[in-house]
């Protein structure tokens, strides 16, 4: 079978490293995995970390806050990859009646990434979180803690500095999340059985909800949500936004007209990641 033609050199893969489950917490889902950029040299030591400092993805995956891996997220880092980034990609406690834990535990996993990235060539200042759906929203939640001293045990924001929010099609209200299943009839109330109880909804909600939490200095965002989207309803992108440009953030909305969750064309995968670049080029 013959390969397609190539306009330009695209082998890459081989400029990498992959450190497994490393422990970020006490907690058997505190792990993370690192790829980081380097060489290949032979025996006895085989591999050697390069020496220049690189922008670096942590990238969060979803799961409605009740499943998903951080194995499951290997398609949405390899464009960063092949443009010479480090990823980190976090795993975290989950499930019925965890809530906030997995915010916890993404801001505890960031202030382990500060503390080691010396070790692994990370950039501290060119630091970009990403993640889809509850991923999304404890990338944009744990980016806003991180630019306001003080919010979380694990501020790291005099440590590293995040420079930037992709987020795909991520929860920006929880509380909204709620009400659009309750009053839809749905029964995969995926917000509810994050937060257990309906008593703790509305503390859960104003505290950990992006949209309740913007202010100024934090990160720049971008947000990649489709039109006919289910599961997380675009509207809650379109709330996140305005309120972004009400406090002068830098943020673009990437809308897909007719676009599911997760459920793209091709030709929208290339548009969408044309954008996320062109915005991560520009800060």
């Amino acid at each position: 079978m013959q390969a397609a033609a190539l306009t330009e050199p695209q082998f890459w893969g081989h400029h990498y490293a992959l450190a497994t489950n490393l422990k970020y917490g006490e907690s058997d889902d505190h792990r993370l995995d690192i790829y980081s950029q380097g060489a290949w040299i032979g025996e006895p030591h085989y591999w050697k970390s390069d020496t220049e400092l690189h922008p670096t993805l942590v990238y969060i995956h979803g799961g409605g806050w009740l499943g998903g891996s951080k194995e499951q997220v290997v398609p949405f880092i390899i464009p960063y990859l092949e443009r010479r980034w480090n990823v980190v990609t976090i795993e975290y406690r989950k499930g019925e009646g965890t809530a906030p834990m997995a915010v916890e535990d993404v801001m505890q996993a960031l202030y382990w990434i500060a503390g080691h990235s010396t070790e692994y060539n990370i950039d501290k200042q060119h630091v970009v979180v990403s993640g889809e759906s509850a991923g999304g929203h404890l990338a944009l939640i744990s980016g806003i803690l991180n630019s306001i001293p003080g919010s979380n045990p694990f501020y790291c924001g005099d440590k590293i500095k995040i420079a930037a929010i992709v987020n795909w099609f991520g929860i920006t209200d929880i509380a909204g999340i709620d009400s659009h299943y309750r009053e839809s009839g749905e029964t995969s109330n995926y917000a509810a059985l994050w937060v257990g109880s309906s008593d703790r909804m509305a503390t859960i909600s104003d505290m950990y909800s992006p949209l309740k939490r913007i202010g100024a200095g934090m990160p720049a965002v971008i947000s990649i949500h489709g039109t006919d989207d289910s599961v997380v309803p675009y509207t809650q992108a379109i709330e996140m936004h305005m309120t972004l440009n009400n406090f002068k953030i830098r943020n673009e909305l990437v809308r897909i007209d007719g676009g599911k969750h997760l459920g793209f064309s091709e030709q929208e995968f290339q548009l969408i990641y044309n954008r996320i670049f062109s915005f991560l080029d520009t800060l």
